[in-house]
């Protein structure tokens, strides 16, 4: 298959990306900077900035592909401008969505956000509100998209790649004894490898979904087991702090439960290892 990457060049895009060449597809990857994506002449490469309509335009010029996968859209109207750039250049579009169009709850479903029925009151942009401009992406690709989209909703995403280092920050801080705060340590969160969100990417290529699809581990898991195992993994306690503060807030600290119902992922036949199994492996593998 010839494959579109927009983004790709690190973490689970990256997955993906070597996924797809081992499958001997033709890839080629759209990034604005230089960095080492690692897969040397395995795969081509455009550089252009996606937000400028205009030249993504004409690096695209004359170019078609079987799927694009868009790890990099983050709005509305750049999915506007993504519906209309592409226009004629596939019939299989994979964006990358996230959780955080869901407000907080327990197994949440698919349905419980519908593009197709939300209302856009003002644009947001990432900066400005992630979750509501995640939202306003989905609506957009629902809105002009004239192929098919399937929208893929993440939770965290957690791997030894991870260039954000959020998990980084509770490993380190429980290993060296600095404290953590979370607002309620027995709230349950999704979490998802890397590695997974990788290779789901890869085989919706080739499987018939369209729409939205909660990808993440089967099971929820409390932020104070999450804690435990890494206290495990070290031989020490976390401090608890009491009160937050400029350093000390968990970046996966939330008041309430929040994690997805992965019934539609598991009709797929695509079933994730348990965060009870991957994450002491991860602790394990990182020494």
């Amino acid at each position: 298959m010839n494959i579109l990457i927009l983004g790709g060049n690190r973490f689970f895009g990256n997955k993906l990306a070597q996924k797809l060449v081992a499958n001997g597809d033709d890839v080629t990857l759209l990034n604005r900077g230089n960095t080492d994506d690692q897969l040397g002449n395995s795969v081509q490469r455009i550089c252009c900035d996606r937000g400028d309509a205009k030249k993504l335009s004409q690096a695209l010029e004359g170019k078609s592909y079987d799927v694009v996968y868009d790890q990099i859209c983050y709005d509305y109207n750049t999915a506007k401008q993504a519906c209309e750039v592409f226009k004629n250049k596939t019939d299989r579009y994979i964006f990358t969505s996230s959780q955080s169009v869901y407000e907080p709850g327990q197994a949440i479903k698919e349905k419980s956000f519908d593009p197709k029925t939300h209302k856009i009151d003002k644009e947001e942009t990432s900066e400005s509100s992630y979750a509501e401009a995640k939202r306003q992406a989905e609506v957009g690709f629902e809105k002009f998209a004239p192929f098919d989209i399937c929208s893929i909703r993440f939770p965290i995403v957690v791997g030894h790649d991870d260039y954000t280092k959020r998990f980084d920050f509770h490993r380190d801080r429980i290993k060296s004894g600095e404290p953590i705060y979370f607002p309620n340590k027995e709230a349950r969160i999704s979490f998802v490898t890397s590695d997974f969100a990788g290779e789901v990417l890869f085989k919706l290529a080739r499987l018939d979904f369209t729409g939205p699809l909660n990808v993440a581990s089967p099971s929820p898991i409390k932020l104070s087991r999450f804690v435990e195992i890494i206290e495990n993994h070290f031989g020490k306690n976390c401090v608890y702090a009491s009160e937050a503060n400029e350093t000390n807030h968990s970046p996966y600290g939330i008041s309430k439960d929040w994690y997805m119902n992965c019934d539609r992922l598991k009709d797929l036949g695509l079933i994730g290892e348990e965060i009870e199994t991957w994450l002491p492996e991860m602790l394990s593998s990182a020494d």
